[in-house]
């Protein structure tokens, strides 16, 4: 099951959608975290699932959206991770919802209301 987190009417309604819709809830990997970009808070929201190894649906107001999917890791590479995360969420000087920062190799994808994607 997904996680809701900062709910907006747009993240909520899709979270809501996943639940009675299997073909929908088949477009998100386990564990996807949806934040709503208008949250002030969706930056380090965001950032801490991605280093954690979630993935994130951000949703805007309108529906449309970005998945971002972080790489997995393990062993050293992990670890290395695993500081990055702390140094993202404690040094960079910002409000907490200022700023995403994503993982090595994390893939962006943009998607409609719909939850499918856009072509590019």
């Amino acid at each position: 099951m997904s996680k809701a987190r900062g709910i907006n009417d747009a993240a909520f309604n899709r979270v809501l959608a996943t639940i009675d819709d299997d073909e929908l809830a088949r477009r998100y990997p386990n564990d996807t975290h949806f934040v709503a970009a208008s949250n002030p808070d969706h930056g380090i929201m965001a950032t801490r699932a991605l280093f954690d190894g979630d993935p994130v649906a951000l949703i805007y107001d309108d529906g449309h959206e970005l998945l971002l999917t972080p790489e997995h890791f393990a062993g050293l590479s992990a670890l290395f991770v695993q500081l990055l995360s702390f140094v993202a969420s404690h040094g960079s000087g910002r409000k907490s919802g200022e700023m995403l920062q994503m993982p090595p190799r994390t893939r962006i994808e943009a998607r409609d209301s719909a939850g499918l994607p856009l072509a590019a």
